[in-house]
């Protein structure tokens, strides 16, 4: 399946963190990842983007993880969290029982590095 983002993500990052959650927690697996590659952008620093509530994303991000998604996407958050993550990953430390087998390698090199 290919993922792409347009404006509607776009629109969807900048009207805060309750319409990020929004599509996060919705069952929408495609939504879901469109909305996660936008977000490579928003934290990503070489873009220069600033959210004032990256915290609450990462948090989000540790949420999909533990919960019940695809693996697409708890893949796509762990990339997120390994790449741009910044706050301590409790969340996962405290719940590895919840990640799946195939995301072990992935949320303990985060982990590792946060």
């Amino acid at each position: 399946m290919t993922v792409f983002y347009s404006e509607e993500q776009i629109r969807i990052v900048e009207n805060g963190i309750a319409a990020i959650a929004s599509v996060l927690e919705s069952s929408d697996s495609k939504s879901k990842q469109s909305l996660l590659l936008c977000l490579d952008r928003y934290l990503d620093p070489y873009f220069g983007d600033t959210l004032p509530y990256k915290g609450e994303i990462f948090k989000l991000l540790h949420m999909l993880i533990i919960r019940e998604n695809s693996l697409a996407v708890k893949s796509d958050s762990g990339d997120l969290l390994t790449m741009y993550g910044t706050i301590p990953l409790t969340i996962l430390e405290n719940k590895l029982d919840k990640v799946e087998t195939a995301l072990l390698d992935q949320v303990g090199h985060a982990i590792v590095i946060s």
